[in-house]
This record gives C-alpha cells, structure tokens and sequence, in this order.
C-alpha cells in the first residue's frame, strides 16, 4: 500500500496496457486528458500511474530547446483547460505523493503564465490550483494516517 501511496507501484500495470496508456496519453489533447481523469474514457482506469503520466506530460519541457507544453503564445482556452486538468488530477482519490511533487512542478514551472492569465482574466487560478495541491496533500495525510493505525492494530 505504502508503494502505491509513493507512485512507486508499476508492477501492477501490465506492459502492454501502461504502453497503451502512453500512446494514448502522447496523443491526446487536454480535453482527453480530463476526461481520463474524470473515468471517462473507459479504456483506462484511473489510478497513480494515470495521474503520474498525465502530470508528466503537462510538466514536460525539452532539455534542448527548453519549449513547455504550455507557452505564452497559447490561447487562453488551452491554459484554462491544461488549469483545470491539474486541478482534476490533485482531487482525485488515488493521488500519490509523485503526482503532488509533479503538481508543484507545474505550479512553479508555469506561475508566470498562471498570474498572467489571472491579470487578464480576473480569476483566481493562482489560488484554486495551490488549494488543489493543498487538497491533495492532506489525502496522502489522511492515507498515511490510516496506515499507521492499520500496522499499530497488526492489519498490514
């Protein structure tokens, strides 16, 4: 369980569905994205790897030429939803504690498009995707806490 909670549990993934799920998830839009998330797309389950994958993706930047998934020059229509699917991802149940270091990640890497787009627009995207994190951090608590009281009373 602790390994699940670490992102660290890939042996239940078969090769052949995480290798359908990285096609997938290299393919698909941010729309899809959601939707996975949300249990939509009944292809896939939505669980750590999932989330992970997702987060990675949204998360990526090019070593060479240092170009995000998301840039300045986006419409503000991608960067609500590419907003919104992090959001989804940090309130889903089966969060882990790599998809909350990858939320981070975002958070720091895209916070001058997010204040941006916050001046623009009036809306406070800043704010609901640092709550979403926050959310997020107080399920692993609340997991972790159930742990200690599962070994405590000898029920692993």
């Amino acid at each position: 369980m602790l390994k699940k909670l670490l992102g660290k549990d890939k042996e239940s993934i078969s090769k052949n569905d995480s290798k359908q799920l990285a096609e997938y998830i290299s393919k698909a839009g941010l729309t899809e994205l959601r939707s996975l998330l949300l249990g939509q797309i009944t292809r896939f389950k939505v669980d750590e790897y999932t989330i992970i994958e997702v987060l990675k993706k949204l998360t990526y930047q090019d070593e060479r030429t240092k170009k995000r998934f998301l840039e300045k020059e986006d419409n503000d229509t991608k960067l609500k939803k590419a907003f919104e699917t992090v959001i989804t991802a940090a309130k889903n149940k089966k969060i882990s504690v790599e998809a909350v270091e990858l939320i981070e990640k975002f958070i720091t890497m895209y916070r001058d498009l997010i204040e941006d787009y916050d001046a623009r627009n009036k809306d406070i995207y800043m704010h609901k995707l640092t709550k979403a994190a926050q959310h997020s951090l107080s399920l692993i608590e609340q997991i972790l806490n159930y742990l200690n009281k599962m070994s405590v009373i000898g029920k692993d």
